[in-house]
């Protein structure tokens, strides 16, 4: 999936909805990575790195796949909208909810 780069001023905000931990492991999952990179990359150990791709893995951000012994995250759409500012996911919910109308119209 092909990611849009962070604009400055976003950080903050998903920092603050997220926690730096977490907005810190969304961002690294963006070209994909192991467990091991993500504790790399958010300065945390395995475990915690672990912990917190759960949580998003939970929340629909992102999806984990098993390699053998290896783990690989990737950002999901919804992930990678509200990475970017969310324009993308607001464009699908708007279609959700105009078939959602047509299906109720019918």
């Amino acid at each position: 999936m092909r990611v849009r780069t962070l604009e400055p001023g976003r950080i903050p905000v998903l920092r603050a909805l997220l926690g730096p931990t977490r907005a810190r492991t969304l961002a690294a999952t963006a070209a994909g990575c192991t467990t091991t990179e993500i504790a790399r990359w958010a300065n945390v150990s395995t475990a915690s790195a672990s912990y917190h791709a759960s949580i998003l893995r939970n929340a629909g951000l992102i999806r984990t796949q098993r390699r053998g012994a290896a783990v690989r995250h990737t950002i999901t759409a919804l992930g990678a909208a509200l990475l970017v500012g969310g324009s993308d996911e607001t464009e699908c919910l708007s279609q959700e909810n105009e078939d959602s109308a047509a299906r109720t119209a019918r």
